[in-house]
């Protein structure tokens, strides 16, 4: 299986809808997570949640490299301890979400904002779908970018 040495992580600041404690590892929200009333967002914005106990909301997520490596079945067994369900439930399609999940992340430079939104089809048929992508700022300036995203984890 293939180790991955990037993860998305945990700003802190609610400013950006972001709760997660700072630093704690991200991953898409799953249909029974909520938002613990924080925060609302347009129906088309999905949100992430912490892989620790409390399971903490953030809109969005930061890459940032990790000591050592992950595999997609650590990060599902992870996801699933902290959702207190039973890891031997995991099949090999679950963990491919997770692989999908872990490519889209180390995808990215370090220090990258990354959202995740809904994306709906009406052609040929109606479908609707999670994409994991880069978010921009274009209201901050370079350093509020940088104290933001790259100095505030060291």
């Amino acid at each position: 299986m293939k180790e991955y040495d990037k993860m998305l992580m945990a700003i802190k600041d609610a400013d950006f809808n972001c709760y997660a404690n700072k630093g704690d590892w991200l991953y898409i929200a799953n249909s029974k997570d909520t938002k613990k009333g924080l925060f609302r967002l347009p129906h088309y914005i999905y949100y992430f949640v912490s892989l620790y106990n409390e399971r903490m909301p953030s809109e969005i997520g930061v890459v940032k490299k990790i000591n050592g490596s992950i595999a997609a079945i650590e990060l599902a067994k992870l996801d699933y301890k902290s959702r207190n369900k039973d890891t031997n439930l995991l099949t090999d399609e679950i963990v491919k979400q997770y692989e999908w999940f872990l490519e889209k992340v180390n995808a990215q430079p370090e220090h990258t904002p990354m959202a995740v939104t809904w994306l709906k089809r009406t052609f040929p048929k109606k479908e609707k779908e999670l994409r994991v992508h880069k978010k921009f700022f274009t209201g901050l300036s370079k350093e509020e970018k940088k104290e933001l995203f790259e100095n505030s984890f060291v």
